[in-house]
Order: C-alpha cells, then structure tokens, then sequence
C-alpha cells in the first residue's frame, strides 16, 4: 500500500534518492538545444552535399552519367535497450516500464560513390522520449500521486560503409546510367553518441520522508557501433525510397546527478525509412 508523506515546505532537502548533490532548478528537457543540433547538423549535411552545378540530368527512365553522391533524410522508431542499473533504478521506482524508452527517430545520411558496389557514408540523427510518472509506493498527504517527468535524448553521429552485393545500374552507351529497381545492402558504421538524461518534478527525500522539487541530469558521449541492412528502391533516375533495419552497440558514463550509477545502455534496434536523392 502507499504511503502518504507529511509535506514539510520549510524543511530545505539537500539530498535525494542516490543521486549525490542536488544542482540548481534547470529548464524543461534539453529539448531546444537537441533540436538546434539536430537542424544543424542536417543543414551542413545538406549544404555539403549540394554542389554548385549539378551536370547530370533526368532523361526517360535514366541519368546522363552515373550518380556520385546520395542524400537521404530518414525517420523511424527506435526499441531502446534498457540493461542497466539507471533503467532498472527508475522502472523500480516510478510507473514506468522498458516500453517507456522507445521513441521516435530522425535523421540524414550521405553517401558517397567509392565504387558501384561500395559507398562511404556520414550519418547523423536525433532521438528523444519524455513520459510522465509517479512513485510506485508512496503518495503525499491527500493521498495525491507524486508525479516527476523522466526524459532520454540521443544524438548519434556515424561514419561507415555500405555494401551492395548487386550492382545498383547499368550503363547505357557512354553517359546513360539506368538505376536498379531494387538495391538491398549491408552497412557497418562507427562513431559517437551523445546523449541527455534527464529527472525533473517531485521526489521523495528516503531519509526525512519530505517532499521536494528536484532537476537530476546526465550528459556524456560514448561510442557506438552499427550494423544494418535494407534495400532501395528507386521511384525514378533521381529518387529512391529506402527501407532499413539497424542495431546500435553503445555505452556511456553516466555523470552529474547520477555519478554513482553503471554505463547507462544506449543499446537500440531501429527501423527506418527514408527519401533520397541521387546527385
């Protein structure tokens, strides 16, 4: 059965549950300054893959000379790993469950021609789920839910290679390039996670059984190692959708409010699609 708590506003509270020293109120989840760097990042993305003149034009079902670059902006859903003590901490704690950490995906990628059957890629995307819960066993005075907001964001940034086991066209004469219908591939991909987690609202202080506003937080950067495979599928000479499975390995330190805890898992299966265009 819950518990109800005797509500001491005149009491300061300097600790909280495991969580070291209490900082100063911030702002609501990071969600801005993800955002920021998300629209940045797909704007050098895009910047940089747009040259100054672009020579090869549509014809009937084909290109005037074989694409060299590919810019693709992609979303999907991520099923996040939960295998550590942070995620089994919270789930412990308050209502919330694994399910809570999947979230909503978006990003860019750009590739680059090595051969026909080899590209060299930069990827770049954001991620963020933000849910609401309550203490499992306690409530406060009236018997009302003590309610707190916890939030994961990740930026992940990769480069790697994708591998078409098939040729992805074939040429015609000197200049024409007819795209494949269908292009499956493979990928591997390594580089960095950055990635924000974030407690805010009201807690319950184990020791006093006051009630306090707390705003706990971690933010690192860890690596991360990605294998996918997918296919495109192109919808005429220029554009092609595609469809791609990918799994994420990485691990970070969690800091700040939560130095005490092992790595946290930024573990994820993601399924995605995407536009692209071929330069």
């Amino acid at each position: 059965m819950a518990r109800a708590l005797l509500f001491n506003e005149a009491r300061p509270v300097d600790h909280g549950i495991r969580f070291g020293k209490m900082p100063q109120t911030r702002l609501v989840f990071k969600i801005r300054r993800s955002t920021q760097a998300l629209v940045l990042g797909l704007a050098v993305l895009t910047f940089g893959a747009t040259p100054a003149h672009i020579h090869a034009q549509s014809g009937d079902g084909y290109l005037l000379k074989r694409p060299r670059m590919t810019l693709k902006f992609e979303s999907g859903y991520v099923f996040q790993g939960t295998n550590s003590d942070i995620f089994d901490f919270v789930v412990e704690q308050h209502t919330l469950g694994p399910q809570d950490f999947q979230a909503p995906y978006f990003g860019a990628e750009l590739g680059f021609r090595a051969t026909e059957k080899v590209d060299l890629t930069l990827a770049f995307g954001f991620q963020e789920t933000s849910k609401q819960s309550e203490f499992r066993d306690w409530v406060d005075e009236d018997d009302l839910p003590i309610t707190q907001v916890t939030g994961l964001s990740q930026i992940p940034f990769a480069v790697g290679t994708k591998i078409y086991p098939f040729s992805r066209g074939r040429s015609i004469g000197s200049f024409a390039w007819v795209p494949r219908m269908v292009a499956p591939f493979i990928g591997l991909s390594t580089g960095l996670v950055s990635y924000t987690f974030e407690q805010f609202g009201d807690f319950v202080d184990q020791d006093t059984f006051d009630i306090f506003y707390g705003d706990f937080l971690s933010e690192n950067v860890g690596w991360l190692t990605r294998a996918s495979a997918g296919m495109n599928v192109s919808v005429g000479p220029r554009f092609l959708f595609s469809l791609e499975g990918r799994y994420n390995w990485a691990r970070a330190k969690m800091d700040g409010d939560y130095y005490d805890f092992g790595r946290i898992d930024l573990d994820g299966f993601q399924l995605i699609g995407g536009l692209a265009v071929r330069f």
